[in-house]
């Protein structure tokens, strides 16, 4: 079945609407990190704020050991790019269909060169929801699909932002509540095991 059918049978009072558009909404954005014109080699330190690389995303979350690092003072310059808990990181090249969610541990840390921040804003979604939708087999699968590069897939904003046109979303998911609770105790094993999605069992 193509990805643009309805691939999840969901009740009928689930919206529907594009990542793009859910940003928006919430006065969030999809922004790339800083390029390399912003950030130099030389500027990396061996103390000081995290700075999130492709490396460090894995789909349990980002992995801080051995991550890059810049002064206080290049965190301030470039504050447009540091992440919040709920924001979601994308590698921007290579392995471009996985996605970390960003919890308090990583609060204004760097959205690195190469990477890609997802932020929802007010939006009422719960982020839980939202990383496990996107961390999903037939998510990850169309990511990929609809990458740029001869050599190596690449994702922008442009790629990302109609991602949710076929995705339903419950109203109900706000980012507390009975159903957020509910989320944050089931979703965690079915992101770990891509061989089932994790909506079979909310």
């Amino acid at each position: 079945m193509a990805f643009e059918e309805d691939i999840y049978s969901l009740p009928d009072d689930w919206g529907s609407t594009t990542l793009g558009e859910l940003c928006d909404s919430g006065g969030g954005d999809i922004q790339t990190g800083p390029f390399g014109s912003q950030l130099h080699s030389a500027d990396y330190v061996l103390v000081g704020v995290p700075s999130i690389m492709p490396t460090n995303i894995l789909v349990e979350g980002v992995q801080a050991e051995g991550i890059a690092r810049i002064t206080p003072q290049d965190a301030e310059r470039l504050r447009k790019y540091l992440v919040r808990p709920g924001d979601i990181v994308y590698s921007r090249r290579g392995d471009v269909e996985k996605c970390a969610l960003i919890t308090a541990k990583e609060d204004g840390w760097l959205c690195g060169t190469g990477c890609l921040r997802v932020r929802t804003g007010k939006a009422s979604i719960n982020s839980d929801f939202l990383h496990a939708y996107l961390s999903s087999p037939p998510v990850r699968a169309w990511v990929v699909r609809h990458s740029v590069g001869a050599t190596m897939p690449n994702l922008n904003t442009g790629i990302l932002k109609p991602l949710y046109s076929h995705l339903q979303l419950p109203a109900a998911l706000l980012p507390h509540g009975p159903s957020g609770d509910l989320l944050r105790t089931n979703i965690g094993p079915h992101i770990r095991c891509p061989g089932n999605w994790f909506l079979s069992r909310l």
